[in-house]
């Protein structure tokens, strides 16, 4: 039994970029694969003399020949009725392998025996033959899958897991492959990424890889896809368009615990709209009239400088119970967080600085809808200026520590679509973020070495430490008026404490900030 079964259904591609298909099978350096071709009835002469010549030459080839064309679906399951491979590697009739690509994926599948689904990183290939556009994919990411169809070249399943969800299903030719991933990974034991680029997506006129809107009806599957496998998960769920190829799902909250809100305050004051403003007053004036989810208590953290008819008229602005924290005057923000994590008696809070102001009434079920999730220590919303920009959509460490989409619109999705949906990743920003409150106190809260926002980056560090992560999602938004600052001296004292997690993130792997070198094609 060879160990990969090449799946490509076939109708009329280019003559050209089929050839180098071919060669980049061809000349692959692991041997141990058969190609399994499905014509699907292809109207040019070539094609069915071209397959015949294949199979006589090479005794790996199998071709079977479709008598109608009955679309890719059909097509590749009769593909798939040729294979007796141990996997199946999915490959279209105009893109290539890399030429090391089944000896890579073989590596890591004998790391892994229990592995059922594999996927590279990939990248685009011009007509001219000329590459672009490479795609540094995260580590298994099942958030951001529902939002994009991520993981798609090179997928790599176990045939078993595949005859067992019943192959392709009609009714998602052009997001086929999207859906069988979807139903195999319900059922995976164990999924890989593989950080390579091992596939050359061909980026042609009419082809889903040169434009979103190539092939309209595929979204339209797409959709329909992640509905579904929703569904087939018991997730009570909305799914619509969040953008070209992207999904907005947003689930219902299947409960209401309870949660406590902490807000470290002082007296200071920011000119807001003009307008010389207390920032405590403002947060809480938004809190008040921004949030429709009712079980929940607020915690002020409040030094002995604030006194104590102020903090009777922000507590009498909420509808909600209110409790005071006092610490001594200049306690950094670390330890007044710290502080209100200590005395917080609810398994969730949120963690909210005073210069934010919140933008979405349902903002707190929101964030309530990721955080059972398995692995999930914080969710955080996105966090705007008042010009409009991202100053966190989540935290990254590679190449450097630094707040994915800085510097962007807030509607711009960003790299790869990354910003218009909600994902996995190492860490959020403590300006605004539900967190499990017994997973903060197991790595010590935050950090009080730390003066700016490198304790954010130390936390996640100490987090992804205990094999805990974080979400972000487009889906709550926070407006701050804090202003940025840049520490480089605590960004060395990161480096020092974690350099073997600095540079390797496990979700965002390139620079996402607006003023990011580009990179080379």
């Amino acid at each position: 039994m060879p160990r990969f079964s090449i799946i490509t259904p076939v109708f009329n591609p280019p003559k050209q970029a089929f050839e180098q298909c071919v060669s980049s099978v061809m000349q692959q350096s692991f041997t141990d694969w058969e190609w399994c071709l499905a014509d699907d009835a292809s109207t040019e002469p070539w094609v069915s003399e071209r397959l015949n010549d294949l199979q006589a030459s090479d005794a790996r080839v199998k071709v079977v020949n479709r008598a109608t064309n009955g679309g890719i679906v059909r097509a590749s399951n009769d593909a798939i009725a040729l294979a007796g491979g141990e996997f199946l590697v999915l490959l279209d009739n105009d893109d290539e392998l890399r030429h090391d690509a089944l000896a890579l994926v073989a590596e890591a599948a004998d790391r892994s025996p229990e592995v059922d689904y594999l996927y590279s990183d990939e990248n685009k290939l011009s007509p001219e033959g000329q590459h672009f556009d490479a795609f540094a994919k995260p580590v298994w990411s099942p958030e951001r899958l529902l939002g994009q169809n991520y993981t798609s070249h090179l997928s790599v399943l176990r045939r078993d897991a595949v005859e067992a969800v019943g192959r392709f299903r009609p009714g998602f030719d052009g997001s086929q492959d999207y859906d069988l991933v979807l139903r195999v990974v319900e059922r995976a034991r164990n999924i890989v990424h593989i950080p390579h680029v091992l596939y050359h997506w061909r980026a042609l006129p009419s082809s889903t890889a040169s434009a979103a809107a190539a092939k309209p009806y595929a979204f339209v599957a797409a959709l329909r896809a992640v509905t579904e496998h929703l569904q087939r998960r018991g997730i009570d769920a909305e799914v619509s368009e969040a953008g070209p190829s992207l999904a907005r799902i947003r689930r219902t909250l299947p409960h209401r615990p309870r949660v406590t809100v902490i807000v470290p305050i002082d007296e200071s004051h920011s000119q807001i709209l003009g307008v010389d403003t207390w920032c405590a007053e403002n947060v809480v004036r938004s809190l008040a009239l921004r949030t429709t989810y009712t079980n929940h208590d607020v915690t002020f953290v409040a030094p002995q400088s604030v006194d104590e008819m102020a903090l009777t008229t922000l507590s009498d602005r909420l509808s909600v119970p209110s409790r005071v924290v006092r610490v001594a005057n200049g306690t950094p923000k670390a330890d007044a967080l710290n502080a209100g994590l200590a005395a917080c008696s609810s398994l969730r809070a949120v963690v909210v600085d005073q210069h934010c102001e919140i933008v979405d009434d349902d903002w707190l079920q929101t964030l309530l809808s990721y955080e059972q999730l398995d692995g999930v220590a914080m969710v955080g919303a996105t966090v705007v200026d008042l010009d409009g920009k991202i100053v966190s959509a989540g935290l990254s460490l590679s190449p450097e520590p630094h707040e994915i989409g800085l510097g962007r619109h807030a509607d711009d999705v960003g790299p790869v679509g990354m910003l218009g949906i909600a994902r996995e990743c190492t860490g959020v920003s403590t300006r605004f973020a539900l967190v499990d409150v017994p997973s903060l106190r197991k790595v010590g809260g935050i950090s009080t070495d730390y003066q700016s926002r490198m304790a954010d980056f130390d936390l996640a560090c100490k987090l992804r430490e205990e094999g805990l992560h974080s979400i972000v999602t487009p889906l709550a938004r926070v407006r701050t008026f804090e202003s940025r600052t840049n520490d480089e001296s605590e960004l060395d004292v990161l480096k020092q404490r974690w350099p073997w997690l600095i540079g390797n993130d496990l979700y965002v792997r390139i620079d996402t900030r607006a003023d990011a070198p580009s990179r080379p094609a």
